[in-house]
């Protein structure tokens, strides 16, 4: 990323200015790196985090950055230690590690830093078998970084594993970020960080649990060449003990953000040759003038030439009225343009007419060329930088950059404001993909500002008919089923078709109904009009048979197929992608030769002050049955004290989809 070759060439600079030497730290400090043998009582640990679920315990995890000065500038060192108990045979993946590293910091080939041994306890002596650095194997990742891997010799049920090893980085931007909790409960856990006081850091703290926190400073000797000065380092320890597994539950966007962890970023540096304070992109006016002068990004996005306006009058003519310039331009990209992945700057070596000529490039790439295309019409454009669900969410009062991984367009014109993602092939204008609503938002550009892209305005709408009367021989019901999808929804029917064809998606249409039917004229309307949802619609009939009673379930293949809400307890909030409001109506004649015996209730069932609501309403008269599901959810976001009411509301929601209406043969 752009600010980190800053940053580092900054503190090399920092480094050399401060005497022509190379600024070092004498002295560190590491993590408990095999520091006592593994004892006996090792394999029988007790703690209320250890149940009979648990396959592997970490009985220690330990790890230290610290920030040194070298003759090429700055770089973090990292050491890494853990102790594992696998406590049975489901838990012998926790024996497969691997981790990477820059291979430019570090050693090229396998760290000799690494030590890595098995422990198992016979007959109550325990027996040490390290492991073969000839089955240790390396190779180069695609993004330029070395991979490490092995396996544990000697594992077995009741093994214990305990490895260390140190990486070298130069990231020293975000410094080292570090997790207490994982997939296995972790009895100690402990991380150091020790600095200079030349540079200070912003601790961002996650998760729900506590941590301690301790802190040391001292007087540490550091080296110019020939000259030695002392000055203050600080060191921060944290610690957690009996942590518990982290588990993942239904409707969380971003996990990551749930577990206890530690992020940092630089927030500000001591210059000696002015020996002031520097701030470093620690106010969002200071990340928006750096992005919107960089080359990689507001470079290309403010371009503006006649190579460009020549085309552009390839796609819309000069007489065209904005918005409609606006939709096909977007259009066009949209259309014409693959996207390469995720980025959120373009590459430095690619100028805007590469971009263009290459018909390709990374979300960033092609969305900076959509405004930059728009601005070239004239209209109100600027590129949005922010962080997809699955990445967590920003921080409103202070900038990390490294949370960013996304970036969007936002249009102005006649008094409304869009937002664009052009790097997705069938989305349409004004929609954006789920992922992006994720809160707070950057909006780059002359005058800096910010968005809020909330989950609760988003709605996704179902309106859903089936009509079914009896066919000429009275042994079928037969009936037309029509559905306006929501627009996500419809998103992914379409996705579907284009990955695999229509008869598929049909197919699996015809096996969510609870009976055997038949679907014919079978069509998918507005599939390729993308601003618009779809509408399906197909003819459908399945044999009432000659038994004694017939049992219906009137939500035929329209309810809700499980319950993500069945646990007991929850321990983190629940984040709904969207609003609904979906509706399922139902006119049927009674199958001929048959009468009700049992018919379900009329029903309505609400969730806290009009958050949600549940409507379940029969009716029946000479015509037949008339039947109407509706479930509206007003809000995308609960608290976890709000769980047990949100429970019971789709408990009994799905209680009464499940109700059958029973019919009798007439004797």
């Amino acid at each position: 990323m752009y600010y980190r070759y800053l940053l580092l060439f900054l503190a090399t600079s920092l480094a050399f200015e401060s005497s022509g030497q190379t600024l070092m730290v004498i002295g560190g400090i590491g993590p408990d790196t095999l520091i006592s043998q593994v004892q006996p009582a090792d394999f029988q640990p007790t703690s209320p985090v250890i149940d009979s679920n648990v396959n592997v315990v970490v009985l220690r995890d330990s790890g230290s950055a610290e920030l040194q000065g070298r003759f090429y500038g700055w770089r973090i060192k990292y050491v890494r230690y853990r102790r594992l108990l696998i406590r049975n045979k489901n838990g012998f993946d926790a024996a497969k590690v691997e981790f990477t590293f820059d291979p430019e910091t570090n050693i090229y080939g396998k760290l000799l830093t690494l030590h890595a041994y098995t422990c198992n306890l016979v007959e109550g002596k325990v027996v040490v078998t390290p492991v073969d650095t000839s089955e240790i194997f390396t190779e180069m990742t695609s993004g330029g970084r070395m991979k490490e891997r092995f396996s544990f010799p000697a594992v077995k049920e009741g093994s214990i594993i305990e490895y260390s090893y140190t990486i070298y980085s130069r990231d020293i931007y975000d410094f080292h970020p570090w997790t207490f909790q994982g997939e296995y409960p972790r009895l100690k856990s402990t991380y150091r960080m020790c600095f200079p006081e030349a540079f200070n850091y912003v601790v961002k703290k996650q998760g729900l649990l506590p941590i301690s926190r301790k802190n040391e400073e001292r007087d540490t000797v550091y080296v110019f060449g020939t000259y030695v000065m002392k000055t203050k380092s600080y060191t921060i320890e944290w610690e957690m003990d009996d942590v518990p597994a982290f588990k993942e539950e239904p409707y969380i966007s971003a996990p990551d953000d749930f577990v206890c962890g530690l992020h940092f970023q630089l927030s500000e540096y001591t210059d000696p040759k002015k020996e002031r304070r520097v701030k470093v992109n620690n106010t969002w006016d200071v990340v928006n003038q750096e992005m919107f002068k960089s080359k990689s990004f507001g470079g290309i996005m403010t371009t503006s030439s006649h190579w460009l306006r020549k085309e552009m009058r390839k796609i819309v003519d000069d007489s065209v009225n904005g918005m409609d310039k606006a939709r096909a331009i977007y259009a066009y990209v949209r259309d014409h343009f693959t996207s390469t992945g995720r980025a959120i700057v373009a590459d430095e070596d690619q100028s805007l007419k590469d971009i263009f000529k290459s018909h390709k490039g990374s979300v960033a790439e092609i969305n900076l060329l959509l405004t930059a295309m728009l601005r070239e019409d004239g209209l109100n454009a600027d590129a949005v930088i922010l962080s997809t669900r699955d990445n967590g969410r920003l921080d409103p009062g202070y900038p990390v950059m490294e949370n960013f991984n996304y970036v969007v367009v936002r249009l102005r014109a006649g008094g409304n404001t869009y937002f664009l993602d052009a790097s997705e092939p069938r989305m349409g204008f004004a929609h954006l993909p789920l992922e992006c609503y994720n809160g707070y938002a950057r909006v780059v550009s002359e005058k800096p500002d910010s968005v809020v892209l909330d989950p609760d305005s988003l709605s996704e709408i179902k309106f859903a008919t089936m009509v079914l009367t009896n066919n000429d021989r009275g042994d079928s019901l037969t009936g037309d089923y029509t559905a306006q999808q929501g627009y996500y929804s419809s998103l992914d029917i379409r996705d579907m078709i284009v990955d695999k064809d229509e008869k598929t998606y049909f197919e699996t249409e015809r096996k969510s109904y609870p009976v055997p039917v038949e679907l014919a004229d079978r069509h998918v309307d507005s599939l390729k009009q993308y601003d618009l949802p779809v509408t399906v619609h197909y003819s459908i009939g399945f044999a009432t048979g000659d038994e004694d009673h017939l049992y219906l379930n009137p939500m035929f293949g329209e309810g809700i197929k499980e319950n993500l809400f069945s646990a007991a307890e929850r321990h983190y909030p629940i984040e709904m992608p969207f609003k609904m409001d979906k509706i399922f109506v139902l006119r049927m004649e009674i199958p001929k030769g048959y009468e009700i015996e049992e018919m379900p209730k009329s029903a309505r069932v609400l969730l806290g002050d009009g958050d949600g609501v549940y409507e379940y309403i029969f009716q029946v008269d000479s015509d037949g049955i008339q039947f109407r599901s509706r479930l509206t959810l007003k809000r995308t976001f609960f608290l976890q004290d709000a769980y047990q009411p949100l429970r019971d509301f789709f408990a009994a929601m799905m209680k009464k989809q499940g109700e059958m209406i029973v019919f009798k043969r007439k004797k």
